[in-house]
């Protein structure tokens, strides 16, 4: 498995549709770290991940471990998928997801049948800690973010 070399791009991530919104119910910029993949779609040129998460606080809760809040759902809905590169199976929990603008053609190369991702696209990549991890190239990248409540959180 790759490791991530690069961090999110916080300015890029925050000026995606939906990525402000994102971060004001997290208080951060996210690397989604624990979240479980929920859902994946690719269909028609576009792609959907859905990740399970929440944010961990400073906080010990009542068995010694940190505590959890602000369970969601994110949805990052790609359109224009310019190249997908994806390694595991279905079931995964996310050690990091990174964001970032492609700069000149960098990630021209071994698209054998497809035109490669290209200057200016986003590039999503995550990690894992279990199950799948790669990358999805779309022109552009927009959050849906549902607060889930404590009951649906597990």
């Amino acid at each position: 498995m790759p490791h991530l070399y690069r961090n999110t791009d916080e300015g890029l991530f925050a000026s995606l549709s939906g990525g402000q919104t994102v971060i004001d119910w997290l208080g951060y910029c996210p690397t989604f770290h624990d979240a479980e993949l929920e859902r994946l779609e690719i269909a028609g040129g576009n792609a959907a991940l859905t990740l399970r998460t929440f944010r961990m606080t400073n906080q010990l809760g009542p068995q010694g471990y940190f505590a959890l809040d602000r369970h969601s759902l994110v949805t990052m809905r790609m359109s224009g998928v310019s190249g997908i590169k994806l390694t595991g199976n279905a079931s995964s929990i996310i050690s990091a997801l990174r964001i970032r603008r492609l700069d000149a053609d960098e990630a021209a190369s071994n698209w054998e049948t497809c035109e490669s991702p290209v200057s200016g696209d986003i590039e999503v990549t995550f990690d894992t800690s279990i199950g799948l991890y790669g990358s999805i190239y779309a022109r552009e990248v927009a959050f849906e973010l549902q607060p889930l409540a404590v009951d649906q959180a597990t």
